[in-house]
């Protein structure tokens, strides 16, 4: 059994980390609201007094933060991983950041001897308890066989996807689908409801055949039910469609529908609702057209 360190006990960082420790590792936490450790310290985890103290405790350390500037400062700031760092530690970051910044930090650690993984994940907090996320793994191929069997007890999906970077590159690309899709089942709902027909019968009929996407088939009955809690927030969504659109003016590619999707989740940003889930541009989309999705009585 390996001893763990997880920093970031967030939606997704939560039941991660429990499923780790459930599995019969040794496990440190820290994150910066305590509070949040309560039921994993109460399972028999650590607390670690930093991200330092962390790396110290542990031969793997998980990263789970929510964007590059904090990636950043969780490993290589003061007080960080990289300064609680032997060689031979481990690192995985499965923050969903910039590939360039998941690069810069990779050969920082690699300087300190410690080799890292960027291996950002999809799925649902759901998923994430039950174990069967994607995960997206980039970085030494040696490091990464050395990983597997832990990823394999987070994720139903594991796929390698090359060098340091490649990861959250993978994740980006993935990103840039469920953002257009998410989109595009909100403005079918609200064409559908402008039409005159009952939106749950757009989304039974696109439960079968090619209009058939996890977007509508995980956000359409939460929009219709106008629930917006967040499992990936629009401020997230809006973070990694503007990283891909930069990813894209690097390699010369026009991604015209992200473009116009961001702009959207831009909206639903400005009114406020950055911390609810991306489906709700569908609220920007109804207020554009004058009408209000519901279900028929």
């Amino acid at each position: 059994m390996h001893r763990i360190g997880f920093i970031g006990l967030g939606l997704m960082g939560q039941p991660m980390s429990r499923r780790l420790l459930d599995a019969g590792h040794s496990l440190t936490v820290w994150n910066r609201t305590a509070d949040k450790a309560k039921g994993l310290l109460a399972a028999g985890a650590a607390w670690g007094a930093s991200a330092l103290a962390v790396a110290q405790a542990s031969d793997i350390v998980f990263t789970m933060v929510t964007d590059s500037a904090a990636s950043e400062e969780v490993i290589c700031g003061r007080g960080g991983v990289l300064e609680g760092s032997r060689p031979g530690l481990i690192l995985v970051d499965m923050s969903s950041i910039a590939p360039e910044i998941s690069r810069s930090i990779a050969a920082r650690a690699q300087a300190k001897g410690v080799s890292m993984l960027d291996a950002p994940v999809t799925g649902a907090p759901r998923l994430a308890a039950e174990g069967k996320l994607g995960i997206m793994v980039g970085g030494p191929r040696e490091t990464f066989a050395a990983c597997r069997p832990l990823f394999e007890r987070l994720g139903a999906k594991i796929v390698y996807a090359g060098g340091s970077g490649m990861g959250t590159t993978l994740k980006l690309v993935n990103n840039l689908i469920l953002g257009v899709a998410i989109e595009a089942a909100a403005e079918a709902l609200v064409l559908a409801t402008k039409a005159g027909l009952d939106p749950q019968a757009v989304i039974e009929i696109t439960s079968v055949g090619g209009a058939r996407t996890g977007a509508m088939e995980t956000r359409g009955p939460r929009m219709v039910r106008r629930d917006f809690t967040p499992h990936f927030s629009a401020s997230n969504m809006y973070k990694d469609l503007s990283t891909a659109l930069r990813l894209a003016e690097e390699c010369g590619v026009s991604l015209p529908a992200a473009s116009i999707s961001r702009e959207i989740l831009r909206a639903a940003k400005s009114q406020g609702k950055g911390d609810q889930d991306s489906c709700v541009v569908m609220t920007v989309l109804e207020a554009m057209a004058n009408t209000i999705v519901k279900l028929r009585d």
